[in-house]
């Protein structure tokens, strides 16, 4: 079924075979994950743990949402808790969800009925050459699931503006919940409004009761988790480490023995939060002992304190906080995606460290000058439409711009959360949005780069 989807001369199975040839090349070149970095995985929990109790240590899982961990259990209960072997299975589902993405990159070539040499003109930039994609394919991590997730919903709000079909609206809710399941930057109730605005964007008030019946669901689906840690541990949230990371935006260093991730004595904050929520009932390895890691009991009790320091730094001085967030928004945007120091791959600085060391080198400024300058041109260009569709919303003859809002609607989301609200690795949050760089490439190359085209077309 697969191999029959053409756009041209253009097949799903050509352009896997020549992916494949490329991974066993990168295989021979020995660029792979490093095995023992996922005992370093803050965001992962402990093998021994998964193997031990999978369910329970997933409905006890209150720092992170439990789609990652989940898979990465299966792989343990399959293969055994050994970090080379999971570290290889991680790398095989990645490079899986690879070929999912290839297939949804070329259901959207076909949407915008490109030619065979623009489909491999794309296919070969932000495929086979690029090297954010291979990066984080052999990152152990769940950032390659989110950029096929986000490949989804681009294909199916593309497909929802040109039929507004029951079907597509349901399966960008369905996709987004699954992102929301997937990653603590998009596990907040809002997200789902951002959704519901697209879909209004497009929509406008056409069988407006049926989709906020729809939203309604997907809002209450969305809160479960923070409806369950309410009730297990006191806090309303899906992700509970929200107080700690507002204290690393802030710099506020003065708190960073409470603020910190680091828990030297786990039995202190453990014996802390017991006595102030004597009800509940803290039993299960995954919040208590040796195996918690980083789900300890006790960043519950760190996070909603340092959740109150930080509201009350930022109201005592909101100018410092947004001088802060600019200034992270601006520079980390002057870096590649693939400029996460730390976990490179094996021999990945053997073929690429030509990029590292322009870090060091007279270009510097020149290459993050001109990353910056493309952000602001690909930004620029989205926020206008944006602005435009909004301002024209009870139009029908723009229904097709309006998509292309819905799209960066997402993704202004994401860059909004991880600058406000993380303290760092915005280069690999913001590699979840490959295909906004794709599509923002299929409109320049489906009019041939002529900017007069582009503009009446758009605006």
């Amino acid at each position: 079924m697969i191999s029959k989807i053409y756009n041209g001369k253009v097949s799903f199975l050509g352009l896997a075979i020549i992916f494949l040839i490329t991974r066993i090349l990168t295989y021979v070149l020995d660029i792979v994950p490093v095995g023992e970095e996922l005992g370093l995985r803050w965001q992962l929990l402990r093998p021994a743990l998964l193997n031990y109790d999978l369910l329970g240590s997933l409905y006890y899982l209150h720092y992170q949402p439990p789609i990652w961990n989940m898979i990465y259990g299966i792989m343990v209960k399959i293969f055994g808790t050994d970090y080379e072997v999971l570290s290889i299975c991680i790398h095989l589902f990645n490079i899986f969800l690879s070929l999912i993405s290839i297939y949804y990159f070329l259901l959207i070539c076909k949407f915008f009925k490109l030619d065979k040499n623009k489909i491999y003109l794309t296919y070969f930039i932000f495929f086979i050459f690029s090297i954010s994609f291979l990066y984080y394919e052999t990152y152990t991590h769940y950032t390659h699931l989110t950029v096929l997730l986000f490949s989804q919903i681009v294909y199916f709000y593309l497909r929802f503006g040109e039929k507004k079909s029951l079907k597509y609206e349901i399966l960008i809710y369905l996709i987004s919940l699954i992102l929301v399941y997937t990653w603590s930057a998009f596990s907040h109730p809002l997200f789902i409004c951002v959704i519901f605005f697209g879909i209004f964007l497009i929509r406008f008030k056409e069988n407006f009761f049926r989709s906020f019946m729809i939203f309604i669901i997907s809002i209450f689906i969305s809160i479960m988790p923070s409806i369950k840690n309410k009730i297990e541990f006191d806090i309303f949230a899906n992700s509970t480490w929200i107080g700690m990371q507002i204290i690393q935006v802030l710099k506020a260093w003065d708190y960073y023995n409470l603020c910190g991730f680091i828990m030297k004595n786990k039995k202190e904050y453990e014996i802390k939060f017991k006595k102030e929520n004597p009800d509940l009932e803290i039993v299960h390895p995954s919040l208590i002992g040796e195996f918690s890691g980083y789900n300890h009991i006790g960043y519950v009790y760190k996070t909603k304190k340092c959740l109150d320091i930080g509201i009350n730094l930022i109201y005592q001085d909101p100018i410092n906080f947004l001088k802060i967030v600019k200034f992270k928004f601006i520079s980390s945007h002057g870096h590649f995606a693939f400029d996460h120091v730390g976990w490179d791959p094996i021999e990945w600085r053997k073929y690429f460290a030509f990029f590292y060391d322009i870090n060091e080198s007279k270009f510097s400024q020149v290459k993050v000058r001109f990353l910056q300058s493309y952000y602001l041109l690909i930004y620029l260009f989205f926020a206008l439409l944006t602005i435009k569709n909004i301002l024209s919303i009870h139009k029908e003859n723009r229904i097709y711009q309006k998509t292309f809002s819905s799209i960066f609607l997402i993704y202004l989301w994401l860059i909004t959360v991880i600058h406000v609200g993380a303290g760092f690795e915005q280069e690999r949050m913001r590699h979840m949005g490959h295909f906004l760089h794709i599509l923002f490439f299929i409109i320049l190359i489906k009019n041939n780069f002529k900017i007069k085209i582009i503009l009446k077309e758009f605006f």
